[in-house]
């Protein structure tokens, strides 16, 4: 081949040799070059596109090692035999379609995962940041330890121990990046791969898909006032128990201490393991903090997971269980000792976050400025909906559970609020069986944690107007 038209753009950030290597890729791929066919030699290629020989090099060296190209002794570079019916088949050109879920950005969105970010001490979590990266560059950015960082650790042991009575020791405690990479460690942990595994009613569907990922049965138990309901448990034959006792999404309600005796006791008799989720129970705006499960546990059957999503910052995403004992043996024994999951650089900056105090600080603080939004907008309620609206949950979290006692569905009432730029989430998606539902009105999730005393006042009353005007 005498000459091969190739076309490149100096102005391009792409480097030229990869220009040309895509240019005559191309050709060869659409059949515009045949095989054993002679390509033109470095020597004239390099002057007809006015680049230097090296560049033309490392083009044919990329061509040669991808094996499009071959290259022959005092002969020349030649195109070797590829199928590239395989690349012009109908199937290949095909548009892969996929459905993108678009996030959009509301007016007032009362979304319950969200939290205050304005009020995040956030020039002190960058300063603790450039001081770990500035004592740490030998060594902070290599793999770290597999259950997270013993600093971390130490200290998160010594919280849950002080504030919530688990019983236990930084070597029980692994580090993640969400609860549900952990309980997906969980599972593969205690073998529940086709089990039976029972789950509060209403509940947390994250945690449901984990469960069902491993093809187990599940179990709905409807949570009541006091707890899950014992017949339903009894029923279940559960080797997994997955429960809030301190926080019953979504209702807030805690497990009282008879129901927790009970469950225990169920467990051991069982051979069957608790999930204590304490997601959130440091926002209790009424009363002191219930102590764990855990603490009440004398058999390790409970596995204790927590989380600094909702008390920091979501994007930080940083949680940890703790083990029992014998358990934690086998997963130092198993396959399932991944490496670790969340950055070493954020656990080290959330490690000096709370040893220096900047954590409890924040907390303390932060409770009482969701104290101050949950009443703010318990009383945007009562103030707009009156007797049409029910408030249906009690004072821990960060969200508020709404009846409201109008003759329109759910789904209407979220297509109509979407239209008002307002988001919010309804109760139904929240129950594994849709039957179990008892509310005959609509009910809804108003989360508060996110928005402003201004967006809350606003935003429920453009809400009631939207729905009743």
């Amino acid at each position: 081949m005498n000459e091969l038209f190739i076309t490149i753009n100096r102005n391009s950030r792409e480097p030229l040799y990869v220009q040309i290597y895509k240019g005559i890729k191309k050709e060869i791929i659409e059949g515009n070059i045949l095989t054993n066919t002679s390509l033109p030699s470095i020597r004239k290629m390099s002057e007809q596109l006015q680049v230097n020989k090296t560049t033309l090099e490392a083009a044919y060296d990329q061509l040669i090692i991808e094996g499009l190209i071959e290259s022959k002794p005092r002969s020349g570079h030649y195109v070797k035999e590829i199928d590239i019916g395989y690349f012009n088949t109908h199937e290949g050109n095909e548009v892969l379609t996929v459905e993108k879920k678009v996030e959009s950005n509301y007016k007032y969105d009362f979304n319950i995962d969200h939290v205050d970010v304005e009020n995040f001490p956030i020039s002190t979590w960058k300063r603790l940041t450039n001081e770990v990266l500035s004592y740490g560059t030998n060594h902070i950015f290599n793999t770290g330890n597999s259950q997270g960082e013993l600093g971390l650790r130490r200290e998160i042991t010594s919280y849950v121990r002080n504030s919530r009575g688990v019983r236990c020791s930084e070597e029980q405690i692994i580090i993640g990046s969400h609860s549900q990479i952990l309980l997906w460690m969980i599972c593969n942990l205690i073998g529940l791969r086709g089990k039976t595994v029972a789950v509060g009613e209403p509940g947390y569907p994250h945690a449901t898909n984990i469960f069902e990922s491993f093809e187990c049965n599940i179990a709905p138990a409807v949570i009541e006032g006091d707890g899950m309901n014992e017949e339903d448990l009894k029923r279940s034959g559960a080797s997994l128990v997955f429960t809030s006792p301190s926080f019953q999404f979504p209702f807030g309600n805690i497990m009282k201490i008879q129901k927790r005796i009970h469950l225990l006791k169920w467990a051991v008799q069982h051979n069957a393991y608790i999930v204590e989720d304490d997601y959130l129970s440091e926002y209790r705006y009424s009363g002191e903090l219930i102590p764990s499960l855990q603490n009440l546990d004398q058999h390790e059957r409970v596995i204790y997971m927590g989380t600094f999503h909702g008390t920091i910052l979501p994007a930080i995403n940083i949680g940890y269980i703790v083990l029992p004992k014998h358990l934690l043996a086998k997963y130092h024994h198993s396959q399932f000792e991944l490496q670790q999951t969340t950055s070493r650089i954020a656990q080290k900056t959330l490690e000096l976050f709370m040893r220096d105090g900047h954590w409890e600080q924040h907390r303390f603080r932060m409770k009482e400025i969701y104290k101050k939004k949950y009443k703010v907008t318990l009383k945007a309620i009562k103030k707009c909906f009156k007797e049409k609206a029910i408030v249906l949950k009690g004072q821990t979290g960060l969200h508020i559970v709404m009846q409201v006692i109008i003759n329109q569905s759910e789904q209407v009432l979220l297509q109509k609020a979407r239209d008002a730029n307002i988001h919010l989430d309804s109760l139904s998606d929240y129950w594994y069986r849709k039957e179990n539902n008892p509310f005959k009105h609509p009910v809804f999730l108003i989360g508060f944690g996110g928005m402003s005393i201004d967006q809350i006042e606003k935003g429920i009353s453009v809400l009631y107007n939207t729905w009743f005007n």
